[in-house]
């Protein structure tokens, strides 16, 4: 399985160390001879958004998937 099959729209994710900021994955972008990137945009506020590298973005030493929310 390639990483662009482990991330899709919607997926939440927060920062390793950072529990408090979820980020939802906007837009997936492949181009040709590039690695896949996420659009993310934070769940907060100020709607903070950042491209990463999906590669990246299932590293958990950086990103891991952001808890379900019972309820």
């Amino acid at each position: 399985m390639t990483a662009r099959h482990q991330v899709v729209v919607g997926d939440q994710f927060i920062r390793t160390g950072q529990p408090h900021k979820v980020y939802v994955v906007t837009r997936i972008d492949e181009r040709p001879h590039h690695p896949p990137h996420a659009r993310l945009t934070a769940s907060t506020p100020s709607g903070d958004q950042i491209t990463i590298a999906v590669g990246t973005l299932t590293d958990r030493r950086y990103f891991m998937p952001a808890p379900v929310s019972a309820g």
